[in-house]
């Protein structure tokens, strides 16, 4: 099974890292507790990732929502 590389691991560790940042402030400024915070980075990393594919309209994402279509 041949898994190719992500096209945008830039992207990728930009959205991880400002996903954990947003989450962790968020978690300290309320008081969440850890469990909480983790589902709320991964919460924004997935809309972050979606987005950024979205917009930029890259080919493995395309391939990917055209296996899921059919």
């Amino acid at each position: 099974m041949n898994v190719p590389f992500c096209e945008t691991p830039g992207q990728s560790a930009a959205v991880g890292v400002a996903a954990g940042l947003l989450a962790g402030g968020v978690g300290v400024a309320s008081a969440l507790e850890p469990v909480a915070v983790v589902a709320l980075a991964a919460v924004l990393a997935l809309v972050g990732e979606t987005a950024g594919h979205l917009s930029c309209g890259d080919r493995q994402f395309r391939a990917a929502v055209e296996r899921v279509r059919r």
